[in-house]
């Protein structure tokens, strides 16, 4: 896992067959943070993604990676200090060579991602 433990901790998991909910929190002091707008950290679209490919890949019991993105919407900005706790839901469909994946990034306030798409094993 690239960004588990560093940018991101679970902090508690949900999960039924191939959908669950993983909560997490964000690490503000990641270095990813000091370089992306310090003094107003911000969480960079490509880290949420990735976030969602490690959970998803939690889900399926083995690393997946992402084939093809078919919807990725950032639809409110994510920051650790003004969320510093935020829900990711992946929900697994399986496909010949891995699943697609459907996945969001949110707290109760708001949703700051939707996702969509194929994960090949």
């Amino acid at each position: 896992m690239l960004l588990e433990n560093k940018y991101y901790k679970i902090i508690g998991t949900k999960s039924d067959g191939l959908e669950a909910v993983y909560r997490i929190a964000l690490l503000p002091d990641c270095d990813v943070y000091r370089g992306h707008f310090p003094g107003n950290l911000v969480c960079p679209g490509v880290c949420n993604i990735e976030t969602i490919r490690e959970c998803a890949s939690l889900l399926a019991g083995r690393r997946l990676l992402i084939s093809t993105i078919k919807q990725c919407r950032l639809t409110a900005v994510a920051s650790p200090v003004l969320c510093p706790e935020v829900e990711v839901t992946v929900s697994l469909s399986p496909i010949d060579l891995g699943y697609v994946v459907t996945a969001r990034i949110a707290d109760a306030e708001r949703t700051y991602m939707e996702y969509k798409g194929d994960m090949i094993v």
